[in-house]
């Protein structure tokens, strides 16, 4: 069964991080047009603030994960990953491995990372942006372009199958089921 598979669990992390890449590349993308437009200038300086304060919260969580191993290396390629957008494909890959990182003793397992890493891009950036690309869109449809209906979906698409996967993993976990084996059976 996929759920118990851990071709499943790679299947729904990649997916998701596949969206997770295009969705930042469509918001770039939506960022570069409103700036062509004299009127849609702060709401492109608003997405681009979005991008960055998810940016700079997943820097924190990589300070918190990785700052105790003492290899400023190791902490400065996790932040280049999180800086290049990465940060999805990365995690999937390591949830793929399944592998510890018992070199720099971290503090959560690659799951519980995805997750954070995941709910900080969904409250920084994914809902926040997708409800300013439909209030643009609404209001100036035009200015926004086309390409902002493909943009919104991807976010609305993204947002959805994200949260789906942080309550499925929350909910079949292993570590979740012994910790709490009454609430998750």
């Amino acid at each position: 069964m996929k759920r118990d598979s851990i071709y499943g669990t790679v299947y729904r992390v990649g997916v998701g991080a596949l969206l997770s890449v295009t969705d930042a590349a469509t918001d770039l993308f939506v960022i570069s047009t409103y700036y062509q437009s004299d009127d849609l200038i702060s709401q492109a300086n608003a997405l681009l603030a979005m991008i960055a304060a998810n940016l700079f919260v997943q820097l924190v969580g990589v300070a918190a994960q990785y700052g105790s191993s003492k290899s400023w290396t190791k902490v400065a390629k996790e932040a280049a990953i999180c800086l290049l957008f990465m940060r999805p494909i990365v995690d999937a890959y390591r949830i793929g491995k399944n592998e510890e990182d018992t070199e720099h003793k971290t503090n959560l397992s690659p799951m519980s990372f995805m997750i954070l890493n995941k709910s900080i891009e969904l409250a920084t950036e994914n809902v926040p942006g997708c409800i300013l690309q439909l209030y643009v869109w609404l209001n100036n449809p035009e200015e926004a372009g086309s390409f902002a209906l493909i943009s919104i979906g991807i976010s609305a698409l993204t947002t959805g199958y994200t949260s789906a996967i942080i309550s499925f993993e929350s909910d079949v976990g292993l570590d979740h089921r012994k910790a709490q084996p009454r609430f998750y059976g």
